[in-house]
């Protein structure tokens, strides 16, 4: 007697959500970075905030990426609803000015959660790029999680993080109103709500310095305003994180210093 084989089983979706206005310069390359993992199940959300400039001409002619576009109230109002468009067991977000690791990122996270069902956030290393996608310096090592140390500064790269989607039904989203510091927001809320976090030490993704970058053209006074917020909150240390953000962080990347 002969028995027909099992059929493999499906492995998990994993949901990419890109927020994007008129990001067209730098979207393909994000776009691309996406389509090129060797991951067999990646749904690609894109939002779009209402864009002139021939973003929405990219997002008709790329394939297999689900896409809306209509006013938001900034990027973390589009990343909350990119999630909610979302249908992946994992869920990660990507600016449109970063990208990817080609060709393994995502099978490298879902191969780590997969062997550590107990982990809700992952997170990896990135390194910098020009605006030509030319690597600009050694890449960025991250560092082992403390919740202590997340409450002094944001050592977590958003753009290689990775939440499993439970987290987020849960209730633990960006939020909506923050302009600029919502990920680092969103990870305190998470470690508040004791939710396991664990550091996968491989270059996962490419973060992108340019001129028009969100983190440039914010003033001062719209980060500080809020920094206050986000401490008051998770009752963090704003002269700690004033000290990172304006004098320690900034000497470690002259001097070439990670983590």
């Amino acid at each position: 007697m002969t028995f027909a084989p099992m059929p493999a089983p499906e492995v998990p979706l994993i949901s990419i959500v890109t927020p994007v206005l008129n990001g067209s310069r730098f979207l393909a390359d994000t776009l691309d970075s996406v389509r090129g993992q060797d991951y067999p199940r990646v749904e690609h959300v894109v939002v779009d905030g209402g864009s002139t400039d021939g973003t929405l001409d990219l997002l008709r002619r790329a394939p297999g990426v689900v896409w809306a576009s209509g006013t938001d109230r900034g990027m973390y109002d589009a990343i909350g609803r990119g999630f909610a468009l979302a249908h992946g067991e994992v869920l990660a977000y990507q600016n449109a000015d970063d990208r990817y690791v080609v060709p393994g990122a995502v099978s490298a996270v879902m191969r780590y959660l997969g062997a550590h069902p107990d982990v809700d956030v992952v997170y990896g290393d990135f390194r910098y790029i020009d605006e030509n996608g030319r690597a600009l310096r050694r890449p960025v090592r991250g560092r082992e999680f403390d919740a202590a140390d997340l409450r002094r500064y944001n050592f977590i790269p958003p753009h290689a993080a990775f939440v499993r989607r439970r987290v987020v039904e849960e209730g633990h989203r960006p939020d909506p109103s923050l302009r600029f510091a919502g990920d680092w927001d969103w990870f305190l809320g998470m470690a508040r709500a004791h939710k396991r976090f664990a550091h996968l030490p491989e270059v996962l993704a490419e973060f992108r310095l340019h001129s028009r970058a969100l983190t440039r053209t914010v003033s001062w006074r719209a980060k500080l305003e809020e920094w206050r917020r986000i401490c008051a909150r998770h009752e963090a240390s704003l002269p700690l994180l004033l000290w990172h953000e304006g004098v320690w962080g900034p000497l470690r990347r002259r001097l070439g210093l990670t983590g």
